[in-house]
């Protein structure tokens, strides 16, 4: 759904690699999708998500999965996003949301009158592009057997594209099971983005963040006992907004699956 350094790796027309980009390997831990219901998401409306971290507390921390993809999505085959979702979906059972980003490659920030276009022998479609620079991509089968690929009106080598992975939850009550699910979701999701040699360097998903924008936020969770989880673990949201996050850990909400979140209104999960 983490602030430091990244890893990344090109993906060319030949070369289909993605790579993870993490803040730091200490802020893994508690990165998230936004979940579908927080302003962030809601903008993007589109069929992509993941990333998580959040010990050390610290504003700048990165709380998404993110994977840096090409610099330059006029080279990106569309079949190969075609395929990438796909199969992310597929591992996912739609317990992940996928985002898909485009940002200046020098300021990082969403590109000034951008036009993505789906382009193809008998394919011609412009895609739906966020303020925040969310692109909306299309499982269209027509233009993936047309061979159709994007094509922008930006200068080679401007861009650069983050593939980030968040938790989809119920909007108003959920379970721990809910959290589960999302969990092993994002596990198998983050299975068909990283080659597993680059698996090996980096912690896994173990947990959801329920998040607010705002400090002194609880978590009312209602199992054997009622309980109210202090909101009070500093992550961010895939637009680095600062959120303030109560963490449900993959052991716990393992073992109580039957125990019921009622969050108040206003928040986002991410993975952590």
């Amino acid at each position: 759904m983490y602030a430091a350094s990244t890893f990344a790796s090109a993906l060319s027309r030949q070369v289909s690699l993605l790579a993870f980009m993490l803040a730091s390997m200490a802020m893994f831990a508690n990165q998230a999708q936004a979940q579908v219901n927080a302003p962030a998401s809601a903008a993007a409306s589109m069929s992509a998500s993941a990333s998580g971290n959040s010990s050390s507390g610290t504003a700048d921390e990165l709380q998404s999965v993110e994977v840096k993809a090409i610099r330059d999505p006029a080279i990106l085959p569309y079949k190969t996003a075609y395929e990438l979702i796909s199969k992310v979906r597929a591992a996912s059972k739609d317990k992940v949301q996928i985002l898909i980003r485009i940002t200046s490659a020098k300021s990082h920030a969403p590109v000034p009158n951008l036009n993505i276009y789906l382009d193809g022998k008998a394919t011609h479609q412009q895609l739906e592009i966020s303020p925040n620079g969310f692109i909306s991509v299309p499982l269209d089968q027509a233009a993936y057997a047309d061979g159709a690929e994007f094509v922008t009106n930006q200068k080679k080598g401007s861009m650069e594209v983050n593939i980030l992975l968040l938790p989809k939850l119920p909007q108003d009550v959920f379970k721990y099971a809910d959290i589960s699910e999302s969990i092993e979701a994002a596990r198998l999701a983050i299975k068909e983005l990283v080659p597993w040699y680059l698996r090996l360097f980096m912690p896994s998903v173990d947990g959801v963040g329920i998040c607010y924008a705002d400090q002194n936020q609880t978590v009312l969770v209602k199992g054997s006992e009622e309980i109210h989880l202090a909101a009070n673990s500093d992550a961010t949201d895939p637009l680095k907004n600062k959120l303030h996050c109560a963490k449900i850990a993959a052991k716990d909400a393992a073992k109580e699956k039957d125990n019921l979140i009622m969050p108040a209104t206003g928040w986002q999960a991410i993975f952590m």
